[in-house]
This record gives C-alpha cells, sequence and structure tokens, in this order.
C-alpha cells in the first residue's frame, strides 16, 4: 500500500512539473516552435516514459496495443469529431471573431503560411500523441492503478483543460475561454473514458488528431 502511493505521488508529481514547465516555455520564455517542441518531446514522453519503465506499470505494455478489427470505428469516430467540430465552427463563426481569434494564434505559436502546413503536421500528429502519452498514459491508465477511478478521472482531464487553458489564455475572450476550459474538461474526460476499456491510448489519440485536423482546417481557413 505504501508503495503505492508513493507511484501515485511520482506520477502526479512528475505530471504537474511538466505541465508546469511547458507553460513557463510556452508562454514566457517563448523558444523558436523547433525548440519548443524538442523541451516538449522531454517532458511529454521521456521523462514519463522514464518513470514508468521504473515503475514497471502495466499500464505501458497495454497502451500502444491496437486490434486491426478496431481501425474502421476509430477512423469513422475520428470523421464524426471532425464533422462536429467544423459544424460548430460554422454555426458559430457568426458569433465570434475568429479572424483575430486565429491571428492572435498565429503570432503566439509564431505560425505563418510559409510553415503552416508543418506546424499544423507535428500539431495534429506529432504533439497530439505527446499529450495522449502524458496525460492519459500517465495520467489516468498508470494513476488509475495506484488510486481510485474517479480520481483519476478528474486529475487527467482537469490538468487537460488548464494546462491547454494556459497555453491560449491570453488569445480567447472570457467567454470563449471559460467555454473552452468547459469543453476541454468534459473532452478529457471522454477521452479517459475511450481508453479505460481496452487500457490503449490509441482511441483518444485518434479522436484528438482529427480534432486537431478540424483546428487546423479553420485555422488554414483564416490564414491563407
Amino acid at each position: 500500500m505504501e508503495q503505492k502511493r508513493k507511484n501515485a505521488v511520482f506520477i502526479i508529481a512528475l505530471v504537474l512539473l511538466s505541465c508546469a514547465v511547458m507553460a513557463v516555455i510556452e508562454t514566457v520564455i517563448e523558444p523558436a516552435y523547433a525548440i519548443k517542441s524538442a523541451w516538449k518531446v522531454v517532458f511529454f514522453l521521456i521523462l514519463p516514459l522514464i518513470l514508468l519503465l521504473t515503475q514497471k506499470t502495466q499500464a505501458l505494455q497495454k497502451a500502444f496495443t491496437l486490434h486491426k478489427k478496431s481501425v474502421p470505428k476509430l477512423l469513422g469516430l475520428g470523421l464524426l469529431i471532425y464533422a462536429v467540430i467544423m459544424g460548430a465552427y460554422c454555426l458559430t463563426k457568426g458569433v465570434f471573431d475568429y479572424n483575430a481569434l486565429v491571428s492572435s494564434l498565429s503570432a503566439d505559436q509564431q505560425v505563418s503560411p510559409e510553415n503552416f502546413f508543418w506546424v499544423a503536421g507535428y500539431i495534429s500528429f506529432g504533439n497530439s500523441l505527446l499529450e495522449e502519452f502524458l496525460f492519459r498514459l500517465a495520467a489516468f491508465l498508470a494513476l488509475s492503478a495506484y488510486l481510485s477511478k474517479k480520481a483519476a478521472y478528474l486529475f487527467s482531464s482537469l490538468l487537460f483543460a488548464l494546462y491547454h487553458v494556459a497555453m491560449i489564455g491570453g488569445s480567447f475572450p472570457i467567454p470563449l475561454l471559460l467555454l473552452s476550459l468547459l469543453g476541454l474538461t468534459v473532452g478529457g474526460l471522454i477521452f479517459d473514458y475511450v481508453d479505460e476499456k481496452d487500457g490503449t491510448i490509441y482511441h483518444s489519440w485518434f479522436i484528438h488528431m482529427f480534432a486537431d485536423f478540424a483546428i487546423m482546417t479553420i485555422w488554414y481557413l483564416h490564414i491563407v
């Protein structure tokens, strides 16, 4: 029991540290995009991987197990998510000033029409995987072996939402910021739920990836 408590504390501490350091790097230091991405690999992948290997957790062994019969379902779910986000955009583009929002985000993330496709590809495929590794594998699947499922759900989803709000807080108006916080928390809960049954992060990664595809589509429509 004592060892389980220590393992939980180590995971929580590492996840909090990783999020805090990356928040400072992204919002205060603001290095070049490639350097920022490299640091995220360190704090969202390498350090959690070392910790989970040290703990010899079973969650790590199952995390990347994908059954072929699951692929069509995952693709269908991803396309549904893409359609929902694009539909929401079409319904709200007359309410929110997406041009100003995208301009602010582009400045914050150092994104231009020249490097957009490189950044969009990294965000959709690489960044989404890094975040699922930290928030779903470490902060939920691995942590739930040492804490109650409810506690792991709450910790993972809230931290997922707060981390992203910290990244975009200066760019979003307050109503949209609060809506984003709620939506990201619910999204985090859904990500945890779809991964819980099989213990793999592929389910949440596909959803996350297609959500990012939609966001990148909206971004592209306003940056070109």
